[in-house]
């Protein structure tokens, strides 16, 4: 997502939410291919609140190592009318450091339609998309932490995030899932803020091939990067003022066959 920090994503029709709030996949021969939708009730990257209410569909093909995908968010609401869309673009190569240690390497170009084309890249066409590269390492040890660095060659961000995440069984099909991150994000010329989130979801196994889940989660930024997104577009006096935290719910459904 686009920091610097996008107070507006751009319409774009997704052809994704044609297939509905569902998941499905195959594979064969090393390769797999799926696509998914979540709902969020706030749209929250990196400590920053950026839309109300969003469908994220996403498609991914996984090759050996390789994967790469598509996500957006489309926006909700009559207040997300200031808000509009955005579609990413991504691609990565993961590979074993050793029998606990793992890493992944990509590169993401985040495109907001409405500002140009989908590679008007920090130019003056409408500085439509933004291409950020990232390294992570993945620990195999309780808690499975991992530390990620992302850095958006458009922008001149640099972000580090690290995260940690558990689960507890709760029935042989559910299980109750934790997860949590904190980060630094530092930005040429100003900008710099440091963040934090946790999540608590339920996932529920409906068959072998197909899951769901619900969660909550809750945010806190060291600058007022929650910005209301609950207001009337007519009407700017109900626009409440930025704030440093925020809570948002999320449900998703996923099948694979």
């Amino acid at each position: 997502m686009k920091l610097r920090y996008k107070i507006a994503l751009l319409p774009f029709a997704v052809p994704l939410l044609l297939l509905g709030a569902s998941t499905y996949a195959f594979a064969g021969d090393n390769v797999s291919v799926s696509v998914s939708t979540d709902y969020v009730s706030k749209y929250v990257f990196r400590g920053v609140a950026l839309a109300g209410g969003a469908f994220q569909p996403g498609a991914e093909i996984s090759a050996g190592n390789f994967t790469a995908g598509v996500w957006a968010s489309v926006a909700t609401g009559k207040e997300n009318a200031v808000f509009g869309d955005e579609v990413d673009l991504y691609a990565g190569y993961s590979f074993a450091l050793s029998e606990t240690v793992s890493a992944d390497i990509g590169v993401t170009l985040y495109h907001y339609p409405d500002l140009g084309g989908l590679f008007d890249i920090g130019t003056g066409a409408g500085d439509a998309s933004t291409l950020e590269f990232y390294g992570s390492a993945q620990f195999d040890t309780a808690f499975a932490p991992s530390i990620t660095a992302y850095y958006d060659v458009t922008l001149e961000a640099f972000t580090i995030e690290g995260g940690a995440e558990h689960s507890v069984p709760l029935s042989d099909k559910a299980s109750f899932d934790v997860s949590g991150a904190a980060g630094l994000v530092t930005v040429s010329g100003g900008g710099d803020y440091q963040y934090g989130s946790i999540t608590g979801a339920v996932s529920y196994a409906m068959s072998d091939t197909t899951s769901a889940y619900v969660s909550i989660s809750g945010g806190l930024s060291s600058e007022d990067t929650f910005v209301d997104t609950n207001f009337d577009p007519l009407d700017l006096t109900t626009i409440s003022a930025p704030k440093s935290s925020g809570v948002w719910f999320g449900a998703g459904l996923s099948t694979g066959f």
